[in-house]
Formats: C-alpha cells, sequence, structure tokens
C-alpha cells in the first residue's frame, strides 16, 4: 500500500513542479514589451502644438490597407533614430487619408480626406513636412527606408533646406562621417 500511494504523491509533485516551470517561462515570455513609436498627435492637437512648441510638423498620411504604410510604421517609425529625430524638431502627426474625421486648418473645416487631396498627396504613405505657423514646406511620397528618413528629419528639421539642396546636404553629411 505504501508504494502506490509514494508513487502518487511523486507525480502530483512531478505534475505541479513541471506547471510550476511553464508559468514562470510563460510568464518571463508574456512580459509586456513597449513599442517603439512617435508620440502621434491628432491633428487639431498638433497644428496647435507645432505653433506653441515653434517645431515643425510631420504628418503622415495613410491608409488602413497600405502595406508600405504598414512598413513605414514597422520599419521607420519604430527607429530610435528616427523618433529622436522626430522628438527634437517636429510634432508628428497620423492622418488617414480615407477618414471622415474632420479637422480644422487655416481656419477650414475639412475632413482628413478632403486635407489630403487639397495637400497634393496621391499615393501612401505620404509624409508632408509643415512650418509651426501650419505653412506647407514639402511633401515626401512613398516609403523611405530609416536611414533616408533619417537624413530627411535632420535636414528640414535642423533647417539646412533653407541654404542648401538636400543633394549638397547628403554628400556634406556623409562626407564628415
Amino acid at each position: 500500500m505504501k508504494k502506490p500511494v509514494f508513487i502518487l504523491i511523486s507525480v502530483v509533485a512531478l505534475v505541479l513542479a513541471f506547471g510550476v516551470l511553464l508559468t514562470s517561462q510563460e510568464g518571463s515570455s508574456e512580459l509586456p514589451t513597449e513599442s517603439l513609436a512617435p508620440d502621434w498627435r491628432s491633428f487639431d492637437e498638433g497644428i496647435v502644438l507645432a505653433g506653441e512648441e515653434n517645431k515643425k510638423l510631420l504628418i503622415d498620411v495613410y491608409t488602413d490597407w497600405c502595406g508600405w504604410c504598414k512598413r513605414m510604421d514597422s520599419e521607420v517609425y519604430s527607429n530610435t533614430a528616427v523618433i529622436a529625430a522626430l522628438d527634437a524638431s517636429f510634432i508628428s502627426i497620423k492622418l488617414n487619408a480615407e477618414s471622415s474625421r474632420e479637422l480644422v486648418y487655416l481656419g477650414s473645416r475639412l475632413t482628413e480626406t478632403q486635407f489630403a487631396s487639397s495637400a497634393g498627396v496621391t499615393g501612401y504613405p505620404t509624409t508632408l513636412f509643415f512650418h509651426p505657423d501650419g505653412r506647407p514646406l514639402t511633401r515626401v511620397p512613398g516609403f523611405v527606408s530609416a536611414e533616408k528618413f533619417v537624413s530627411i528629419l535632420n535636414y528640414i528639421g535642423q533647417n539646412h533646406f533653407q541654404a542648401i539642396s538636400f543633394e549638397e546636404y547628403l554628400a556634406r553629411s556623409s562626407s564628415s562621417r
């Protein structure tokens, strides 16, 4: 009689130990990981903040179905150098080009779709840049690698565009490495 009880207790102990081991491993793999992303603002909030903080606006124009837009989010906007450049010089806004959500731009009430169209957006993603007062600066259509995007952000954010072309800026910045 003692042998079956001992076996039963041993099996129960092994099952419990195995369960504790599995639970501790699951817990460690399920720890929340903070994903890196810019501090995205709504359009109305972002345009006010840009004026208050004297920062340029970056508007990421996307659609829900756009694969290249999703790739910009996962590969570019999650890059630490991109986030640092954005934080230094820009207020970041995400704008869905197919949304009927309303915004106010320079006193006019528009949907996000109307705004994207009025800004000349014809493909996705498109990155729009504006001066702190809301005046358009430039737009960059399509997917851009993180390395090139950091160069664009620094060129615009540090006002190099006022003195030299982007090509000259790239040549100077690559020769100084």
